[in-house]
């Protein structure tokens, strides 16, 4: 039985998920690079059944769904807000995949009925990541392959680390989750991961890194508004009060003003591209 992931499915249903949700398409520039790599990293042959992991928005989900036309998505995700608005670009762009609203550590899915798991960066939330990973290993057919997409370290990451360090003075900033808890770094560590999907039933896992220099606005307000809505600063940032909140955006502001380059403002991030295979 999987640790209770209440506080995870009420996070992403919370103004957490509807920010992610508002901000799709700065969130999908953002993380262009890694949607580039875990395409080639899980090259979908055309009648693959896919499952997309923590699908959010739909960044991943739609362009997986071009790659494949002789076979299927299917895009899970707990958080309403953001399937509802993958749902509606899925209709634009005219794909047909299958959401659903759902916690894919619980979920019943059809044994043996996908080729290919991937995921941008919604593999690192379960609260028993070797019971959820070896349920969604039982959902994959033999030879089949997960492809993952997940955070390195925070220090490797300016994109979380910039502006926390510049808003630190003005909000209240939770301690870190330890590397055992459920959040954005708890597969930073590459060992951890292999080490859960050896557990979890999966063949040979292995870790390649991937560097990003990702765009977060094209000027600097438009960069702030993202980043105190969208990732680590957003709950700090929310519970102040207004002349905090002025502060720190005025301290991220300036601090961003250092990362101007290529017509946008622009910060690292460290990724793994993690991979496995089902005997």
């Amino acid at each position: 039985m999987t640790r209770d992931n209440s506080s995870q499915i009420e996070f992403w249903n919370d103004r957490p998920g509807r920010s992610w949700a508002r901000h799709s398409d700065a969130v999908d520039a953002m993380f262009a690079g890694l949607t580039e790599a875990l395409l080639d990293a899980s090259a979908p042959v055309a009648d693959d059944s896919v499952l997309d992991l923590g699908c959010g928005a739909g960044g991943l989900a739609i362009p997986l769904a071009g790659r494949v036309p002789e076979g299927a998505v299917t895009a899970i995700d707990i958080s309403e807000p953001m399937i509802a608005v993958a749902r509606q670009r899925a209709a634009e762009a005219g794909v047909n995949i299958r959401f659903i609203v759902d916690d894919a550590a619980a979920c019943p899915l059809e044994p043996e009925s996908f080729d290919l798991l991937v995921s941008r960066l919604g593999a690192m939330f379960f609260g028993d990541p070797v019971l959820a990973f070896g349920s969604l290993r039982r959902a994959l057919a033999p030879r089949g392959r997960i492809v993952l997409g997940v955070w390195r370290e925070p220090r490797e990451n300016a994109w979380a680390m910039v502006p926390v360090s510049a808003a630190r003075a003005f909000l209240e900033i939770p301690p870190r989750p330890s590397p055992e808890e459920p959040g954005p770094f708890a597969f930073a560590d590459p060992e951890r991961v292999c080490g859960i999907l050896e557990n979890a039933g999966f063949a040979a896992p292995s870790c390649a890194p991937l560097d990003l220099d990702m765009p977060v606005g094209e000027d600097i307000e438009r960069a702030v508004e993202f980043l105190v809505e969208v990732g680590p600063l957003a709950s700090p940032y929310a519970a102040a009060g207004e002349a905090d909140r002025r502060r720190a955006w005025e301290a991220v502001a300036g601090a961003l003003e250092k990362n101007r380059r290529d017509g946008s403002i622009r910060l690292g991030g460290g990724c793994w591209i993690v991979t496995a295979g089902v005997v």
